[in-house]
């Protein structure tokens, strides 16, 4: 006969050895009996093509599946129970088991870790991340020490298209000094920025 995975093709095989399967038509039978008999091509291959969808859970035929989404990560709340639609109600424990004995679809393992995170306490805390280290703290500038003779900073202002109020080149407007501001105060500079402010 023709070799039959039970888990069906391109899984990884059984991975609960020791449950017992209940097959209509046939007795009871430990997986790993079963799969032995598919090995040596015992099972007719239209018995074949049904078995991985009746045994897949049962005998564990799925890659392990870490229920928090991580290997790292285990349940925090083992205690806490959830329901799944459909299924009987299972505590986090369980279903951690459950998943890494290969009892849980490759499809629904992904979904759990978001389905179960509330009640099964996947990601009780953020992950550890390094404080941030606080950029080192320029050493304090004194302030420019004015020269002796008191003369005003000199800061020159181009007017920025004259200041608060418009004017081209500082016709106006409060801080448009054309070279106003102390630098050259010839220039009718100042607070009011005259003509050519």
């Amino acid at each position: 006969g023709i070799p039959c995975n039970i888990c069906g093709e391109d899984m990884e095989g059984v991975g609960i050895p020791d449950a017992v399967i209940d097959i209509p038509g046939l007795d009871p039978i430990r997986c790993d009996e079963l799969e032995s008999l598919g090995m040596e091509g015992e099972i007719a291959p239209g018995v074949c093509r049904r078995l991985p969808g009746l045994v897949n859970r049962i005998c564990g035929c799925n890659p392990p599946c870490p229920v928090c989404g991580d290997e790292d990560l285990p349940v925090q709340n083992p205690d806490a129970v959830v329901e799944f639609p459909g299924e009987d109600e299972m505590t986090c424990a369980e279903l951690e088991e459950a998943g890494l004995a290969g009892q849980i679809p490759e499809g629904q393992c992904e979904r759990l870790p978001m389905f179960i995170d509330s009640v099964c306490g996947c990601n009780p805390t953020p992950p550890p991340t390094r404080p941030p280290t606080p950029p080192p703290t320029p050493p304090p500038t004194s302030p420019p020490t004015p020269s002796p003779t008191g003369a005003p900073i000199c800061v020159p202002s181009y007017g920025k298209k004259g200041g608060k109020k418009g004017g081209y080149y500082g016709y106006g407007g409060k801080k448009g000094g054309y070279y106003g501001n102390d630098c050259n105060p010839g220039y009718y500079g100042g607070k009011k920025g005259g003509y050519y402010g």
